[in-house]
């Protein structure tokens, strides 16, 4: 392995690399490389990981293909290529299919590539990730591309492709990201796009889409961001975008949507960004937005709604940008929660509107008819406050005297078992295990082993067995029961009952069939974030954040005596990162890990400061979030997925 990236290297690249015979994983980004791709890389036969990305390499000048692609099929082993950000020119040459068969990561993005994405690609039948966005690619996608049934995610945007959206595109079952904005695309949105079940994030913003959104969209439960903004697009929306239940961005503005906006929408509590403006919608703001809890951007712009702003909406506390302007709204504009932040920018030239002098509008009148509804209201409500005070006095007394009769009568208790909780023997979890069999062993702890079960009523469930013989396992146990008896939390187990005899005890839990978190950290595929938990305690939050990108466990057998996981961590901080990234990240998550070290390392540093021996010394949550916000806006400039100054371009062109 030769891994000299994020240096100052430059000149050539010698021809006399391809002597190093059995070299694996060849790393040069992030350098001043220039000149010509050598075709004598091909000579590397045992190659399977070449980053060249970020330099000043170009192509044979005698030929338009890319004639280093030609050699590197002599590369059977090789899994990722990454030539991005280099001003290499020309066009992918046909022998492309030929690659190996084992071929997984192609990044070739911003690096001046023209002509057509050709058929052949199809025949890399590994491919995991195809990122091509920024080039001068031209022609259509090919339906062939069918064949890539490992694809996971396919990013084109910002070049020059038309014809429509292929159905072959919609036979890829494990899509996960599929960017197809600024392009030239026209036709429909194919309604067969709802059959990858496995789609997170849909861009097919800036092309000249047209036709109706179709409803079958509303099938792609786990659809996080869908863009197809500034398109054609038309009709009234579905009311089946309510079923995006795990959507955080919807943007569909700049098209010619008409009618009313779907109350459905409401349902979208994961919502972050809805942009709606620049449309022909009609009817009213639905008063279900204020269900819309995780929202923080509204833009209904430049429609044609009317009726008042519903009250409802200050409600929305994390909402930082509200744009109602240039609609026919009347009434009093809300002043309580977000509403207090907001300016004219918001609202004019909604003439009929009223409230605020921040607003920039006329003052709301006062309704002496109003105030003397109000004051009715006001004497109901008091009346009929006192109105069951007296009945609940009268009824305390008549119990009183009662009880005074009935002081000399004994009462007996019967002790019955509480309602719904469940008595279960030690035989009966015999049974349910088939005798504590490996085969139903979930998982084994300091002061117990967790079992799968089947109780006689079909009911499956989790029992933990405690290890009496342990130190300290019995108080764990109580310990166990007062917190889960005592606690509840929808992201907390929920306990069934427990069996406890002097020699045997266990807790019967509700089996969780999705597994442990440790399962999902450590087999994740592509690159696509998730939320951890609403509260978490930053000293683990910080721990965890080292797992992840080293694929090290705090147990693991390296770390004995005075080394453990922080320590390793920090060892690396700042300039030998790279020795203790995850290598699997550096193998398939392209240019959001390789090629950005540093946003790594800042990840890593944040890491440390969350896992500080002293609580007094651990930075805050609050802090966290705004450090990772940080480093996500230094990654975007890099990897730049959508250029927020080619749309204001775009705007002011039309």
């Amino acid at each position: 392995m030769l891994y000299l990236g994020y240096n100052s290297l430059t000149r050539n690249l010698p021809d006399s690399i391809s002597n190093a015979s059995k070299l694996t994983h060849l790393d040069l980004s992030t350098n001043n490389f220039s000149g010509i791709v050598p075709n004598s890389l091909g000579n590397l036969g045992l190659l399977e990981f070449l980053n060249l990305a970020g330099n000043n390499f170009l192509s044979e000048p005698s030929s338009p293909e890319l004639s280093f692609i030609t050699s590197l099929t002599n590369c059977k082993k090789l899994r990722l290529l990454a030539i991005n950000d280099n001003p290499i020119a020309g066009t992918l040459p046909v022998s492309i299919g030929n690659l190996s068969a084992s071929f997984q990561n192609f990044y070739a993005y911003k690096c001046r590539i023209r002509g057509t994405i050709l058929n052949e690609i199809s025949n890399l039948s590994s491919l995991v990730t195809l990122s091509l966005y920024g080039n001068d690619l031209s022609g259509s996608i090919p339906n062939t591309i069918k064949g890539l049934q490992k694809l996971q995610g396919i990013d084109v945007q910002d070049n020059k492709l038309r014809g429509s959206i292929p159905n072959g595109l919609c036979q890829l079952p494990n899509l996960n990201v599929v960017y197809l904005s600024t392009n030239q695309l026209s036709g429909l949105v194919p309604a067969c796009l709802s059959n990858i079940s496995s789609l997170r994030d849909l861009n097919l913003s800036s092309n000249k889409l047209s036709s109706s959104l179709p409803a079958s969209l509303g099938d792609l439960k786990d659809l996080l961001r869908f863009d197809a903004s500034f398109n054609s697009l038309d009709g009234s929306l579905p009311s089946e975008i309510g079923n995006l239940k795990a959507l955080t961005l919807l943007d569909l503005s700049y098209n010619n949507f008409y009618g009313d906006i779907p109350g459905s929408i409401g349902d979208l509590q994961n919502l972050v960004n809805l942009s709606l403006g620049n449309n022909e919608l009609m009817g009213t703001i639905p008063e279900t937005f204020q269900s819309l809890v995780s929202l923080e951007i509204l833009d209904l712009s430049h429609n044609n709604l009317s009726g008042v702003i519903p009250k409802s909406l200050d409600k929305l506390l994390y909402l930082k940008y509200f744009n109602v302007a240039y609609n026919n709204l009347h009434g009093e504009i809300p002043s309580g929660g977000p509403f207090g932040h907001f300016t004219s920018q918001s609202f004019l030239p909604n003439e009929a509107l009223c409230g605020a002098t921040q607003f920039g509008v006329r003052p709301c009148k006062t309704n002496s008819v109003g105030r003397m509804k109000t004051l009715k209201k006001v004497v109901i409500i008091c009346v009929s406050s006192i109105i069951p005070l007296i009945v609940l006095l009268f009824t305390f007394v008549l119990l009183w005297i009662r009880c005074q009769k009935s002081k000399k009568l004994r009462i007996e208790i019967d002790l019955q078992p509480v309602a719904g909780y469940r008595r279960i023997t030690h035989q009966e979890i015999l049974e349910a295990t088939d005798g504590f069999d490996e085969s139903n062993l979930l998982g084994n702890g300091g002061f117990g082993s967790v079992y799968k079960g089947v109780l006689s009523d079909g009911m499956i469930v989790a029992i933990k067995v405690f290890k009496l013989q342990q130190e300290r396992a019995l108080k764990s146990f109580h310990v166990e029961c007062d917190i889960i008896r005592n606690v509840r939390h929808r992201n907390l187990i929920k306990i069934v009952t427990s069996c406890s005899n002097p020699d045997f005890k266990a807790l019967i839990l509700e089996y969780m069939p999705n597994g442990s978190l440790e399962k999902w950290l450590y087999s994740c595929k592509y690159g696509l974030g998730g939320s951890i938990a609403r509260s978490c305690d930053v000293y683990s939050y910080g721990i965890m954040l080292m797992e992840t990108f080293t694929g090290k466990k705090p147990t693991a057998e390296m770390f004995a005596e005075h080394m453990n996981l922080k320590c390793w961590v920090m060892e690396s901080l700042p300039s030998a990162v790279i020795q203790v990234i995850d290598r699997n990240l550096l193998r398939q998550e392209g240019e959001n890990s390789f090629a950005d070290v540093d946003c790594v390392t800042s990840i890593l540093m944040l890491a440390v400061d969350c896992a500080a021996e002293s609580p007094e010394q651990r930075i805050d949550m609050k802090d966290v979030l705004a450090s990772l916000k940080k480093i996500k806006e230094l990654a975007d400039q890099r990897i730049n997925m959508n250029d927020v100054l080619e749309k204001l371009k775009k705007i002011r062109a039309k």
